[in-house]
């Protein structure tokens, strides 16, 4: 009684969602011991079972992990146990009761029990023998193990009163736990533990156990007689059952039932059938005939599998299993009734697998088919039978564990079944169908061509045996036209995928529309289609290939398994479609439907790499085709996941691997991340040790390892990439000999690589050698084959080099003649059109270049402008003929030029939007690529131009269009709304919130990991993006006189610029270097530079950069640059200056600003003069400040006005003599205390508190900045240019300054380095410290070009704020701030500083 009231008031766990901790302790039996074969069954159903109910603290103790310190150690934390083990009765020593484990040594006893204090203990599930046993000499000491789980503070314990039977465990398990958790994990009660027995127990009845086995585990009382005669079925004379009839009576009405139901298929017959066979099993006399009782065993048996198969009800299976095991102890080895036997364990057992999909299921009944293929007679059809369901069952566990061993022996004993079965016998018909079937699944994954011959071979001995008539000659026609199909994707050779074609077509014709077999039928036939039209290039096998698809997809239910086939393939014909119209309508629709078909192939589904590759494969062509970064980042991603999905082992991850290089290599060729190419080239190297000697795909691996290796070699010309790749490609072309589908392949690459090698060794039989090969690969691509037109492309290219080498005019007209060739099979339309004019474009050229009267210049340049017209081409191939087209119109003077130069710009735009997702890639990208000049000079050679034609307000507008794109990028997405706004209120809206978050993705950080998945997730949502925000500008220039909007600004409102002073451009360009100054109200004033051409710029650029990075006497160091700045101000600022003088009367200290181009963008226009006695210098005539664009001075002038107040502008010092690492710069202190004797109301942050986080928060709330601090330039990404805080991961870089949003910033003083360096690489973008603080919103910011010295900081403070503040600290105006800065330079030029220290510092903005 106290135990149950202690029970009853025991712990009481909190209720929680995820249910209660549970701890399952499975052991067969420790060493030694029988083996419990159920256990695993019971594991895997209470695992099932605790997982769909919710629960998900689920602890399994099995195999070496059951010992008994890990089971006492998580029994601590447990309120739920569950014991599948061996119990044992101590009958001696009853306190020494214990749960058997892994080892006898190590198990589980009565007394570790009692030991143990399990403060969360509520129910314990012993389904073990002996466990609630008891000791017969003490009865009322209670002794036994179910008790000892009572004491120990269990609170509902399960329990055993002796033996029990493996077979029960799952059952009453599953019945016991499935009530448990029918509410839900957080709703389990362990007082329902009894009603939950009970459901098992009744379960157990009606699958009727033997009486002792439900006795024996859940101690209920013996049963009464009434309750025996209730169990067991009677048949009287009214055709009831009769429990006291004799046993042949009973078999007897067995088979009138059974023969009754195979007539009627009537379930109350079947259930009739059981009944008697139940009746007469007990009847059996010994005297009878022992093959009589094992007999009616097995029809019993029969009937439970066919009851199961019609009512699904488990228990039918459990007693057929049961009573099959206790007929096979009747039967000894060799025996007929053993083989039936088996064959029905084996059935029983593969029934309740495809039913429940337990393993141990499908392992018995291989198990069970392996005897009966032993007892089976040798050479007989009987054999043959039971080895072809072996071979069956091990081919669905290869299925499932992917076990080659499985397979292997599947095939092998399909082999053995077709060997002793004669033809035309169905089992032989059988055995061939699934050997077939196991063949080409092994091809699949070994890559084995013999095998598939012979798999052909049993294809058509099964279309033999099935002529026409047969019902199953459809399926054979099928399944041959699908392995010949197989065969060519191997081989490539016509005739199989011809034959194909024709069986597909044939099965199709007895496939009416309601045949659930057509739409299989359909998508081969597709499939087949699609190839030949690959080999043979007629569009009409593409359409029809792409109406079989449709066809198949309409018959296709969406809850149909194999609708996500005919989805994929669907989308690979579209793509093909693409690649031949250039109609984007196809490859959208084609990546929605890969889509689509991966929502249907989920993780876990076979063939769900094969969709990743196929939706990898058909961005990366809508990436070639409109060059948008985001389609290759998200290719990249989908093939590492296909590659990820496809082990070592499988002969698929070959492909994965070239797929997944080749979408690197292509990214490589837009961005030239070195990262891509290099793990192209090792993917290529793995795939290539995947293809021994005698691989089929070994050449393909050869061609494609060369192919990055050519471009590797044109990055970092490494000699022994080429000479690699002589060595793949003599190698590839040796195993892939005439005929052969890779041979052209072979060739062409083998020409491109020695194109290369002659570049280098300028040998010209390496030359003639390679147009060879090129004249041979157009040989094997005659008129109508798909390829004739890139092979007259290459050989073209080929003889234009021999033309430039040896001067012979006739391989040029050769090479124009084959151009045209290219071209007419290239017509309006066609995706490659572009190239195909640009290249006979560049033959024309050359041709007029030699001075021949046969070409007419006017056609080549029609050719580059129609190439660089085409929208169905990639930007990168226009931008490339277009700038093409502008040496071409230069060269003969065009009138073309002009417009040439306006399709540069606008290409240039256009790819810079969707080129790159971040300012920092664009960037990258901008330094990387070439064109065929440099179209960093496209804006200042376009201005030159204008200039020529005297047009000073166009060269203005084109200066300021073609510069600091990226700057101006980001400007347009802030661009003012207000007249658009008064006409569509919704789209300026919606126009300004999107910019808003494609202005925030493009500052971001724009770091990469190769393979990191995160960082690319990111952008398909950014291609959307850009994509929606397009369509939106388009919509905006739609409306009346927004026609031009973020185009091109006007000279008019750019004028307005000047409105304080003239605004300088120095353009430097080879065509002719000028200053135009540009005024307020009147026409812009241009000046001749004739000295200032762009390589005398590069030198002083270069002189002045070592000469301030050299640490020279200071002597020497005046000498040269007081020679450089001679140099700038007779070549660039002294005619100019005469003009401000003579002209204009610019008044002396008057103001001017300067925007530098091109080369002269470091050069110190500020600081330059005569440097002779009595002459004035330019510093001693005006006061110079500089400003990136035009636009961004207006912004500035435009920019947010702090209300006054008495205690002056907010201000801000950020103080760091240097970060942790760093050389300490002592004058900041010093700085510091300058400014707060002259602006006691400044904030300082330093110290431990100079972080980026801190220093951000401050920026927002302050108007007036300054830093001093360690400046720092990165000249290979200038985007990270920084500021040293506190520590060098806390820096404050150039887009955390440009990303921050600053509406009270007006003035900023950068006393550091480098903080107006700029960048050489891109000097025409302005990329530096200073020019992101004006973009920030700061309107006038004072900066260095190079290493101040540290002394200097202070003085120019001094100086700076005691003019900022002359008039007191409310009066204060960030105007001052060019007047201030003259101040203090002055004051170091008067403590006779070396010359480099003062002409450091500049002024931006207003």
């Amino acid at each position: 009684m106290s135990t149950l009231i202690r029970a009853r008031a025991g712990y009481w766990p909190s209720k929680i969602s995820s249910g209660p901790r549970m701890l399952i302790v499975a052991q067969a039996g420790a060493e030694g011991e029988a083996q419990l074969p159920e256990v695993d069954r019971e594991v895997e159903l209470i695992r099932g079972i605790v997982k769909d109910g919710g629960v998900v603290n689920l602890k399994i103790l099995a195999g070496d992990d059951c010992t008994r310190e890990k089971v006492v150690a998580n029994l601590q934390n447990t309120a739920w146990a569950h014991f599948a083990c061996h119990g044992n009765q101590d009958l001696a020593g009853p306190f020494k009761s214990h749960f058997s484990l892994r080892t006898r040594d190590n198990s589980l006893s009565l007394l570790d029990i009692i030991k143990t204090g399990l403060p969360q203990a509520e129910i314990a599930f012993l389904s073990a023998c002996h466990s609630a046993a008891g000791d017969r000499s003490t009865p009322d000491e209670v002794i036994h193990l179910t008790a000892g789980m009572l004491f120990t503070g269990f609170r509902g314990v399960v329990g055993t009163m002796w033996a029990m039977s493996d077979m029960d465990g799952p059952v009453i398990a599953e019945e016991f736990y499935i009530h448990m958790l029918r509410n839900g994990p957080g709703a389990v009660d362990c007082k329902d533990a009894a009603k939950a027995l009970f459901k098992g127990v009744k379960r157990l009845r009606n699958a009727r156990v033997p009486f002792d086995s439900f006795l024996i585990v859940w101690n209920l009382p013996p049963p009464t007689r009434q309750q025996s005669q209730r169990i067991i079925p009677k048949m009287n004379n009214s055709g009831k059952v009769d429990p006291f009839v004799s046993f042949d009576g009973a078999v007897e009405a067995f088979h009138a039932s059974w023969t009754r139901y195979q007539r009627s298929r009537d379930l109350m017959d079947l259930s009739v059938s059981i009944a008697c066979a139940e009746v007469a099993i007990p009847r059996f006399q010994p005297q009878s005939p022992p093959s009589s009782l094992q007999s009616m065993l097995n029809n019993l048996g029969i009937a439970l599998v066919t009851r199961f198969l019609r009512t699904n009800q488990t228990s039918d299976l459990e007693y057929c299993i049961r009573l099959q095991r206790s007929a096979l102890s009747l039967s000894p080895n060799g025996h007929p009734h053993a083989f039936k036997t088996l064959n029905i364990l084996n059935t029983a057992f593969m029934t309740r697998f495809l039913h429940g999909g337990h393993k141990v299921d499908l392992d018995n009944s291989i198990d069970y088919l392996r005897e009966s293929v032993f007892l089976s007679p040798i050479a007989d059809t009987v054999r043959a039978e039971a080895l072809t369901k072996l071979g069956a069952t091990l081919d669905i566990r290869y299925q499932q564990s992917n076990a080659l061993v499985d397979l292997n022996e599947s095939i092998e004993h399909l082999h053995e079944s077709i060997r002793i079965c004669p033809h035309n016998h169905a089992v032989r018909s059988d055995a061939l169908g699934r050997l077939i079937e196991a063949l080409r699944a092994r091809f699949r994954r070994m890559d084995k061509l013999a095998g598939l011959d012979e798999c052909i071979d049993f294809c058509r001995e099964t279309l033999l045996s099935r002529p026409p008539g047969n019902p199953g000659h459809a399926k054979a026609l099928y399944d041959l036209g699908n392995i010949l199909q197989t065969r060519f994707e191997r081989m490539g050779q016509r005739v199989d995928v011809d034959e194909c074609i024709e069986l597909q077509e044939d099965c199709l014709q007895l496939r009416s529309p309601g045949d659930p077999d057509r739409p299989n039928t359909l998508n081969s036939l597709g499939v087949a289609l699609r190839f030949r039209y690959q080999v043979n290039g007629k569009a009409t096998d593409l359409e029809n290939s792409i109406t079989s698809y449709r066809d198949a997809l309409q018959l296709l239910a969406n809850d149909r398994a194999d609708r996500s086939m005919t989805l994929d393939n669907l989308g690979d014909a579209l793509r093909l479609r693409f690649q031949l119209t250039g109609d984007r309508a196809n490859i959208e629709e084609c990546i929605d439907l890969h889509q689509e078909c991966l929502q249907l192939r989920l993780v876990g589904h076979p063939y769900r790499s094969s969709t990743l590759t196929n939706l990898g494969a058909a961005l990366q062509r809508r990436f070639e085709r409109w060059g948008q970064m985001e389609d290759v980042n998200i290719s990249i991603k989908l093939h590492r996941e296909a590659l990820s999905l496809l082990p070592v082992g499988d002969c698929r991850r070959l492909a994965a691997l070239v797929n997944l290089s080749n979408v690197l290599r292509a990214r490589f060729v837009h961005k030239a991340e070195m990262a891509d190419l290099s793990e192209s080239v090792e993917l290529l190297r793995e795939a290539l040790l995947l293809c021994p000697p005698d691989h089929i795909d070994r050449s393909a691996a050869l061609n494609n390892l060369s192919e990055s290796l050519q471009i590797r070699y044109r990055r970092v010309r490494d000699v022994a990439d080429l000479d690699e790749c002589l060595k793949l490609l003599r190698e590839a072309l040796t195993i892939c000999p005439l005929g052969h589908h890779d041979h052209s392949t072979a060739l062409e690459n083998l020409a491109a690589v020695l194109c290369l090698r002659f570049e280098t060794s300028r040998r010209l039989p390496e030359l003639n050698e390679s147009i060879g090969y090129y004249r041979e690969c157009l040989t094997l691509h005659p008129t109508g084959n798909p390829g004739r037109s890139t092979a007259l492309t290459n050989l073209g290219a080929g003889l234009q080099i021999q033309y430039q080498v040896m001067n012979k005019t006739a391989a040029l007209k050769e090479s124009i003649r084959l151009h045209r060739e290219s071209l007419l099979l290239r017509p309006v339309g066609h995706p490659a059109r572009c190239q195909a004019l640009f290249y006979l474009a560049v033959a024309l050229q050359m041709l007029f270049q030699a001075g021949s009267n046969e070409v007419d210049v006017e056609e080549c340049i029609q050719m580059y402008k129609e190439a660089a017209g085409l929208e169905n081409a990639s930007l990168h191939n226009r931008l490339l003929a277009s700038c093409r087209w502008i040496v071409a119109a230069r060269e003969c003077a065009s009138r073309s030029l002009g417009d040439a130069y306006t399709s540069s710009l606008d290409l240039l735009d256009r790819l810079m939007l969707v080129a790159a997702s971040n300012v920092s890639d664009s960037h990258m990208w901008m330094t990387r690529f070439d064109f065929g000049l440099d179209s960093r000079t496209i804006a200042v050679d376009a201005a030159s131009y204008a200039i020529e034609k005297r047009d000073f307000q166009k060269a203005v507008e084109l200066l300021e269009r073609g510069r600091a794109l990226l700057f101006t990028q980001l400007e347009n997405y802030r661009k003012p709304l207000d007249g658009v706004e008064a006409v569509d209120k919704e789209l300026a809206g919606r126009f300004r919130a999107l910019s808003a978050v494609i202005a925030d993705a493009a500052l971001s950080t724009g770091d990469r990991q190769v393979g990191n998945r995160n960082s690319e997730d990111t952008v398909a949502k950014r291609q959307k993006q850009v994509d929606e925000w397009t369509q939106m500008l388009k919509e905006i220039r739609q409306l009346d006189g927004f026609e031009d909007f973020l185009r091109i600004t006007p000279f008019v409102k750019l004028q307005r610029a000047a409105k304080d002073g003239p605004v300088i451009l120095v353009n430097i360009s080879q065509y002719g270097s000028h200053g135009i100054i540009i005024q307020r109200t009147r026409q812009p004033l241009c000046v001749s530079l004739p000295g200032a051409t762009p390589s005398i710029m590069n030198e002083l650029a270069n002189l002045l950069i070592q000469t301030t990075t050299d640490r020279l006497e200071e002597h020497e160091s005046n000498r040269i640059l007081q020679g450089a700045l001679q140099q700038i101000w007779y070549k660039i600022v002294e005619p100019i200056v005469l003009e401000l003088e003579n002209t204009l009367k610019l008044p002396r200290w008057s103001r001017i600003w300067w925007i530098p181009t091109s080369f002269a963008w470091s050069l110190p226009l500020h600081a330059s003069g005569p440097y002779f006695p009595g002459e004035r210098n330019l510093p001693d005539r005006y006061i110079s400040s500089y400003t990136p664009t035009l636009s961004g001075l207006i912004h500035a002038r435009a920019g947010h006005r702090p209300t006054k107040t008495a205690s002056g502008p907010r201000m801000l010092v950020v103080a760091q003599p240097g970060a942790e690492g760093e050389t300490q710069l002592p004058s900041v202190y010093e700085e510091v205390d300058v400014i707060l004797r002259i602006a006691p109301q400044a904030n300082i942050v330093g110290g431990e508190g100079c972080t980026r986080d801190a220093v951000l928060s401050s920026l927002e709330k302050t108007a007036w900045t300054h830093f001093s601090c360690h400046g720092h330039q990165n000249s290979k990404q200038p985007f990270k240019s920084h500021f040293s805080l506190r520590t060098r991961d806390t820096s404050l870089n150039l887009l955390d300054i440009m990303r921050a949003g600053l509406p009270q910033a007006e003035l900023a003083v950068l006393s550091a380095c480098h903080s107006a360096g700029g960048d050489k690489s891109t000097p025409d973008e302005a990329i530096h410290l200073t020019a992101g603080m004006m973009f920030a919103g700061f309107r006038s910011v004072v900066g260095t070009m190079w290493a101040m010295a540290d002394e200097d900081g202070p003085v120019i403070a001094q100086e700076f704020y005691k003019y900022m503040f002359r008039h007191g600290l409310e009066a204060a105006n960030c105007r001052d701030a060019a007047k201030a800065l003259d101040r203090g330079v002055r004051k170091l030029r008067k403590l006779s500083v070396p010359l480099e220290r003062w002409i450091n510092f500049v002024h931006y903005g207003i």
